[in-house]
């Protein structure tokens, strides 16, 4: 059975080396190649995606913190609009 067909329409773009899936940023291809491909990476490429993945982690957690703070941020708003209206 033949794999999915990816559009290879994307300019300038990194494939994988095992599945020929092409991704706009080489980053992308370092996660996708250590989640999916995990039992054939090499150290190098082991090394990169474990770099990536922390990397990326620590930014989702600065995203979560970012949103949590405009959300308390939103609902003091709307508090302190509703008391000076009543």
């Amino acid at each position: 059975m033949a794999g999915p067909a990816f559009d290879s329409d994307l300019e300038n773009a990194s494939s994988c080396p095992y599945c020929g899936r092409p991704f706009p940023h080489t980053r992308y291809r370092t996660l996708h190649v250590g989640l999916e491909h995990h039992d054939r990476l090499t150290d190098e490429q082991r090394e990169a995606f474990v770099a990536e993945y922390r990397e990326e982690t620590a930014e989702i957690k600065r995203f979560r913190l970012k949103a949590l703070a405009l959300l308390i941020a939103i609902y003091f708003g709307f508090l302190y609009l509703y008391l000076a209206i009543v």
